[in-house]
């Protein structure tokens, strides 16, 4: 469905566009990479910023959310076949009202130590909410958070 990062974009854009109020000035979708090989993608919500400054947070229409998957699915593919490696396993898409778009990834290394968790183990079950949170956030955890799987 999808060839090029361009018509990726373009479509991520578009249907960003589609899920938003009449009055805003930026919003961003944060996308999480939880497990690439068994096709799970996280689409974080998607939010929006008013001319108040405040944030609110919205969702892409129930029919396009299997699309923007296989979007992303796609984008992480043509990135990976010029790398051996994960590219990526967060992405933020951000738009203004005026036309402008932004997309940052990142790898995030305490994100991909809490997706190779098997979920059905101990060490998952005793993990903190607030911790696997910031984990799934753009931001990760903060540089001073005890990271106890490192040592």
């Amino acid at each position: 469905m999808f060839e090029t990062v361009d018509s990726i974009y373009e479509f991520i854009g578009q249907e960003m566009f589609n899920s938003l109020p009449d009055e805003w000035v930026s919003a961003s979708n944060y996308t999480l990479l939880e497990n690439f090989e068994k096709g799970i993608i996280s689409q974080v919500n998607l939010f929006q910023r008013t001319k108040s400054s405040n944030e609110e947070a919205f969702r892409f229409a129930p029919s396009k959310v299997l699309e923007l998957i296989e979007a992303y699915k796609s984008l992480y593919q043509i990135m990976q076949s010029s790398n051996t490696e994960a590219p990526w396993n967060k992405a933020r898409f951000q738009i203004t009202s005026e036309g402008d778009f932004e997309i940052d990834f990142k790898y995030d290394e305490n994100f991909e130590w809490y997706r190779s968790l098997d979920i059905d183990s101990k060490e998952y079950d005793d993990l903190d909410i607030d911790i696997i949170n910031q984990i799934k956030s753009w931001e990760g955890l903060p540089d001073d958070a005890p990271r106890y799987w490192n040592q």
